[in-house]
């Protein structure tokens, strides 16, 4: 073989793809969500082929031994710890996902901003406004890098609505009508896990899925400058559980029970700042959708209305037709 072909078909002499930048996570809590952003990464190779960064599963933390056991076994971390102070300030970690129980949210992220580290949290950012507005201060000053999982706001629909509405297809906005009803507490056995209890989730569904109507709502129309609510808890007591439990886990008729701490259901009226009117239906005890983010947008020369459960179809009724 000639020496410029045998050069030219040499390891050393080929050029494979560039070194990707490794982006070494943290997972703090391996429960459904969890679960559910650790799975994502994993998936992230085989869906972006030609993306810059690689995910790497660097460290888990979980006090519920089983879960530790997953975060090595089942999805590959490194390793798993107990101590979640460990996790997101360790060095050889980059960036840290929150998805703890809602009352974790402000100590994890104050540890982590504090260490430099680059945060994802799951929504509502802790159990109650005023932690919510202490995270944003402790990110800012830290400026590190943030992100939040309202990831509906990214589905092509959505993002299409949004075009729609500030190219001014639809004229002025005049009102805005956002609901989330799911039954996924509507099962009077359904066990009482951390998001019923005020100690661990803060609010209810305010916390927990309003806060996804609201984000939709501002992305969509802008910002809120005024509100009135009520909230009102359907199921008083739930089974309690033994050990790790998911929010889908259910008791047994005559199991000890104890009382639920936070709202089940929740309603808003508010104003915009562009002095449009809207109006808000959150529930968890509903019977009948399973997830039913949706939200109508009406203007002077149209409407919009999408739902999360039929997630590729967008109506849109024009006034000119």
């Amino acid at each position: 073989m000639p020496d410029d072909i045998r050069d030219r078909q040499s390891p050393s002499s080929r050029k494979g793809p560039p070194m990707k930048k490794k982006i070494r996570i943290a997972v703090l809590g391996l429960g459904w969500m969890g679960q559910a952003h650790s799975r994502s990464a994993l998936r992230i190779p085989s869906l972006f082929p030609d993306r810059d960064f690689d995910p790497v599963l660097t460290v888990c933390a979980d006090t519920d031994a089983s879960r530790r056991d997953r975060a090595t076994d089942d999805f590959g971390f490194a390793r798993a710890t107990d101590d979640w102070r460990e996790a997101a300030t360790a060095d050889d970690v980059d960036a840290v996902w929150v998805t703890a129980p809602n009352m974790m949210h402000l100590p994890m992220i104050e540890a982590a901003t504090a260490a430099g580290k680059a945060v994802f949290s799951e929504k509502p950012i802790g159990g109650k406004p005023e932690q919510t507005v202490q995270a944003y201060a402790l990110a800012q000053a830290a400026g590190v890098p943030t992100g939040v999982g309202y990831n509906y706001l990214w589905s092509p629909l959505v993002i299409h609505a949004r075009e729609l509405i500030a190219s001014g297809a639809l004229g002025e906005i005049t009102h805005y009508r956002g609901r989330f009803l799911s039954m996924y507490g509507s099962d009077e056995l359904g066990l009482l896990t951390w998001r019923f209890m005020l100690d661990e989730a803060g609010y209810g569904v305010s916390s927990d899925i309003l806060s996804h109507s609201v984000s939709m709502a501002q992305y969509l129309v802008g910002g809120i400058e005024e509100v009135v609510g009520m909230r009102h808890t359907t199921i008083g007591q739930r089974p309690l559980p033994t050990g790790a439990a998911s929010h889908y886990g259910r008791g047994n008729p005559g199991d000890p029970t104890g009382a639920v701490e936070n709202e089940d259901f929740a309603s808003m009226l508010c104003r915009f700042d562009s002095g449009a009117t809207g109006t808000f239906e959150v529930s968890r005890t509903v019977v009948g959708p399973e997830s039913q983010n949706a939200f109508e947008v009406y203007g002077t020369k149209g409407a919009l209305a999408w739902n999360l459960e039929q997630i590729n179809e967008l109506k849109y009724y024009r006034t000119e037709d």
